[in-house]
């Protein structure tokens, strides 16, 4: 609180000091303009120039250069001098003390109680406790505003953190760690990308308490890696964790610790993790990318369980670009029919005769040659052209099999693949029902081919779409059967009409009598089930006569031809047989 209250001549030499808080701010005899650092305001208002207000807002010679209000008025040939800065807590003082100061101007000034002395100060003191009224207010809803901006500011930091772990989002994790990059540039990162390898089995088979438990308990092992204030990390994607870390030569820590995580889990099954890592050298690339760098990486190792962890390479980086190329060219290529529709027979073992067909894509681009499925397949999965070229491939199916029936070939069913990512298209049973209508087909004639790994990824979504397939007519192939885990749950829970049994039950069966017996009982098995069993990847005539042992009757593989255009494959077609009259 600063108060200072004095009697002054016209001239502004202080005459008496009535009151002074803090003591000794000016002493009599001196002027008052002394007290200031800007004396021409405070010249118009001890002059009583015409248009000057009463009162003024100065700052003063103390440390700090506190601003005052000064207030002027004039008692007979005197003049009364305030300078004050009171807040809400001294008011009361300085009501009193300027109350008594009221009595000494009065006393000393000779005026009656009330004379036009008191009636001065009444209206400053007024004055006075309107304005600290007012401050009052204003410092209410000041309060009123911080305590709203800490309740948004808390609201933010919970939209930006993952309710099941407490980690960042992947968006509030990008924002940090490129904010973390321009403030820290002399500092080296490394974003790691941690991913669980078939999670999805973890909740189907567990249930997603036990998936969700999982990852919190690797979410809590990640934390405690690398305890660096700059490290962030985000659960990005179901289960799938982003970190960027401070650069360390090999991460022996983190892999530690994963190593340790995975022993000592306690789940009834084999977890496997994948780490990725980007070194962070392009400082400029959107977060996002690099963690797509990192991620690619991880996943690049998948399925090998000697390794668990891989650095980004110049090998990947070209396969990245390679993709790129392929998602910048395929919308041409399509339109102009630069992707070819290939056939591989399936034969009967006995006689050779070929029984139907599988169509099989390939792409042949002008500028980057034969471009090989195992690259475009993927890509198109990932940004989900595959609809639009199963599409293109369905119709060159339908339209081959009406040439054969116009050409009086023998007719037989061509099987098509259906990926995971078209059986979430609500309208997939009907453009097939209208493809097969636009060639005269009936629905059985088109085959389709579905992998067993869609079905172990999504069982309850790809049950509901094929049966919906099959109600429509259409004949169901399983693809790679024995691939997955729930092979046998296949078997009582899909619709399916054709078992297409894996070349793997193949791979060394003529030398070990286990994988024959396995073979066989899934052969008989089949036949109980009155399902027709294909063996694909036939490639030897060894091969081929075990399976006729077996009890399988019908193969597809190099052994009996590789995909090749239609003209060629037509070649092998015999004209259909017709009755003759006796």
């Amino acid at each position: 609180m600063i108060v200072y209250i004095a009697l002054c001549d016209k001239c502004g030499i202080v005459k008496r000091v009535i009151r002074s808080v803090p003591i000794g701010i000016i002493n009599e005899g001196k002027d008052v303009r002394h007290l200031f650092e800007n004396g021409e305001k405070l010249d118009a208002l001890l002059c009583g120039q015409s248009g000057c207000e009463d009162s003024l807002r100065l700052p003063i010679k103390a440390e700090g250069n506190p601003l005052v209000y000064v207030t002027v008025r004039s008692i007979d040939s005197q003049l009364l001098f305030l300078a004050y800065d009171v807040d809400g807590s001294h008011l009361s003082r300085f009501v009193e003390l300027v109350l008594s100061a009221l009595e000494t101007v009065r006393e000393t000034t000779g005026q009656e109680d009330y004379g036009a002395g008191y009636y001065e100060i009444q209206k400053l003191n007024s004055q006075l406790i309107n304005y600290q009224r007012t401050q009052a207010k204003t410092n209410a809803q000041l309060q009123r505003l911080l305590d709203e901006t800490w309740k948004a500011k808390g609201m933010i930091e919970m939209l930006e953190r993952d309710t099941l772990t407490g980690l960042y989002t992947e968006k509030a994790f990008c924002d940090r760690a490129a904010a973390a990059l321009h403030a820290h540039p002399q500092q080296e990162y490394d974003i790691i990308a941690v991913d669980i390898e078939q999670f999805k089995i973890v909740n189907d088979v567990f249930g997603t308490v036990a998936g969700d438990q999982l990852l919190m308990d690797l979410s809590a092992t990640l934390t405690g890696v690398q305890t660096d204030e700059l490290k962030l990390m985000t659960r990005a994607r179901a289960d799938t964790f982003f970190m960027m870390l401070v650069r360390e030569e090999d991460y022996g820590s983190l892999d530690r610790s994963i190593c340790s995580f995975l022993e000592n889990y306690p789940l009834p099954m084999r977890l496997q993790i994948k780490i990725g890592i980007y070194r962070i050298e392009e400082r400029e690339l959107a977060i996002e990318r690099m963690c797509d760098r990192a991620l690619l990486a991880a996943a690049s190792i998948k399925g090998n369980y000697d390794r668990r962890m891989i650095q980004f390479n110049d090998e990947m980086h070209g396969k990245m670009i390679m993709e790129q190329k392929i998602v910048n060219a395929m919308v041409e290529s399509l339109e102009k029919e630069e992707f070819m529709v290939c056939l591989q027979p399936k034969v009967e073992i006995d006689t050779g005769k070929i029984i139907g067909a599988e169509a099989l894509v390939r792409w042949n681009h002008p500028k980057l040659g034969i471009i090989p499925p195992d690259d475009f397949i993927p890509a198109f999965e990932r940004n989900g052209f595959i609809y639009t070229m199963d599409l293109y491939v369905w119709e060159k199916a339908c339209c081959m099999m009406h040439g054969w029936r116009m050409e009086g070939l023998t007719e037989i069913p061509v099987s098509v693949n259906v990926s995971r990512t078209d059986l979430y298209h609500e309208d997939l049973p009907d453009r097939l029902a209208q493809l097969t209508k636009k060639y005269g087909l009936s629905p059985g004639e088109l085959h389709l081919e579905i992998t067993e790994s869609v079905y172990v990824r999504d069982a309850a979504q790809m049950l509901m779409a094929i049966k919906r397939l099959k109600k429509a007519g259409f004949v169901i192939e399983m693809d790679d059967f024995g691939s997955g885990y729930s092979s046998l749950n296949i078997l009582y829970e899909l619709p399916i009409d054709v078992m297409k049994m894996d070349m793997r039950f193949l791979g060394r069966a003529d030398h070990e009598a286990r994988r024959q017996t396995v073979m066989g009982l899934v052969i008989n098995l089949a036949k109980e089930l009155n399902l027709q069993i294909i063996a694909e990847g036939v490639e030897t005539e060894e091969q081929a006569m075990l399976l006729k042992s077996l009890g399988c009757g019908l193969a597809q593989g190099y052994l009996y031809g590789r995909p090749v255009p239609e003209p060629e494959f037509i070649k092998c077609l015999p004209a259909k047989e017709t009755n003759k009259e006796t």
